[in-house]
């Protein structure tokens, strides 16, 4: 009876460091199986350390994030402590979202644009311009050698044209 006492208080001793102590190996054949669950999204790295997950790279959603974040959870099954979720969310914006926005509130085109140019030329004192449906129409002297900054800091701002005609360089 005393020996079947001390090997149950023995067993509840050992079993708990037991099945904390992972060993590389079953993190190595956990993040195995998440990588093969997740093989059809590129780009995300997986991490296993004592069998916390830990999801890194980018994606387009927050949905996607999640169906990720559901995957790693459903691969691990148990063997999983935790899941960090490190993935952020990039949503590319369209070529053409500017004028879409555009197209969507009318008449705000030239009052966004006007705002966007008033910025830029903020570092461009001796340049006034106008926007006219959608088109900066530029005017004044500058500098030759910041010329083109003043360009390229225009059409960044993406109207439907530019229009530097009235531009002098001296």
């Amino acid at each position: 009876m005393k020996l079947n006492s001390l090997l149950l208080i023995f067993s509840l001793g050992v079993l708990p460091f037991v099945h904390s102590c992972r060993s590389p190996e079953s993190d190595d054949q956990l993040k195995s199986k998440i990588e093969e669950a997740l093989a059809d999204n590129q780009g995300i790295a997986v991490d296993v350390e004592a069998g916390n997950v830990t999801l890194n790279g980018q994606l387009g959603s927050d949905s996607l994030k999640q169906v990720i974040e559901e995957k790693t959870k459903l691969a691990g099954g148990e063997s999983i402590k935790s899941v960090h979720n490190n993935i952020m969310v990039n949503l590319p914006e369209p070529e053409d979202a500017r004028e879409k926005y555009h197209e969507m509130v009318e008449g705000a085109v030239d009052s966004t644009l006007t705002r966007d140019v008033n910025r830029v030329l903020k570092e461009f004192p001796t340049i006034t311009a106008q926007v006219r449906e959608g088109i900066i129409i530029a005017t004044g002297n500058i500098e030759k050698s910041q010329l083109d900054s003043l360009k390229k800091r225009l059409e960044h701002i993406k109207p439907k044209g530019l229009d530097m005609k009235g531009v002098t360089s001296r």
